[in-house]
């Protein structure tokens, strides 16, 4: 591989190829369209949503009418190593349960899902079931990281950043990597960790950059009191001057990545307030539900996530 781009085009991180079609390299747009994919690139942006505390996926696309069949026999019993979790490690027998719910299939595509999707089987034809990727792993931390990173022990640089470190971004207004949590479920408390979004061995500008939960995804976003636009410019000149002499002494890659960090949150005063300021209509409620009106629900942060 002779380069980044070729590391993401040639893994299984290409996200088939639905990525940015254009970006910033050294400054320059370039053009990428052709060296990802023989389709034409549509998507400008990649969206991925962990949601932690999911249903089964035997209880919404994953149809196995074995477990019918089986229902009540002790796993135990069928196969040679229980795989067990910190839940059922105390149990002596594992019984088989099925599903709850009942399946049909849907659309031309025939698509097994189940009956608590109504709405969402009405546009079976529109979505893509991924149903090759398997795991050994049982308990949720290892799972959770495994999910995020591809490993299950941490310390591995997340999807997230290594979209950052092969793609880019097409907004320079904005980081390359933003993370959105959202507020509820159990104790009210998001299951995510900050090491789910880590740089790992990457440069550590390729870390996510997380977005409150709250009115104001982010602090600090308007000029310091005291200062106007044309000081504040002079302060981040004479720092990013500074900063780039010591790193001509220590050639430390974190130097340049605060520097990075300093001039992008200057570019962010202008531009995050124009996209989380800005009403949205009225029709996007509807799609969204009411929750969406809610700063730090998991409805607004998706709409703050297209937005971005």
């Amino acid at each position: 591989m002779n380069n980044r781009r070729d590391f993401i085009k040639n893994t299984s991180l290409s996200l088939g190829g639905a990525t940015v079609a254009q970006h910033f390299v050294d400054g320059k747009e370039v053009h990428a369209a052709k060296q990802l994919s023989h389709h034409q690139i549509k998507a400008k942006r990649v969206i991925y949503l962990f949601m932690g505390g999911g249903p089964s996926q035997v209880d919404t696309f994953d149809y196995k009418p074995e477990l019918k069949k089986r229902e009540g026999q002790d796993l135990a019993k069928l196969i040679k190593i229980p795989r067990l979790s910190g839940m059922t490690s105390g149990k002596s027998s594992f019984p088989i349960t099925p599903s709850a719910f009942n399946f049909k299939q849907h659309g031309q595509s025939g698509a097994w899902m189940s009956d608590i999707f109504p709405h969402l089987a009405k546009v079976a034809d529109d979505i893509s079931f991924i149903k090759s990727m398997t795991s050994t792993h049982v308990n949720h931390d290892p799972a959770i990281t495994f999910c995020n990173s591809g490993h299950a022990f941490p310390g591995r640089p997340s999807i997230g950043s290594w979209l950052s470190y092969g793609l880019g971004a097409t907004n320079r207004n904005l980081p390359d990597y933003m993370v959105l949590t959202s507020q509820g479920g159990y104790n009210k408390a998001q299951p995510l960790l900050s090491r789910l979004w880590s740089s790992g061995f990457l440069p550590s500008k390729h870390q996510g950059v997380k977005l409150r939960a709250a009115k104001n995804p982010v602090l600090h976003l308007h000029h310091p009191a005291g200062l106007n636009e044309k000081e504040e410019l002079n302060f981040l000149n004479l720092r990013n001057q500074l900063d780039r002499e010591l790193y001509k002494e220590t050639h430390d890659p974190e130097v340049l990545t605060r520097i990075n960090q300093y001039e992008m949150a200057y570019r962010m005063q202008a531009s995050v307030p124009e996209v989380t300021d800005t009403p949205e209509p009225e029709s996007t409620y509807k799609l969204y539900g009411e929750d969406a009106r809610k700063p730090g629900t998991f409805a607004a942060n998706c709409v703050l996530a297209r937005r971005m």
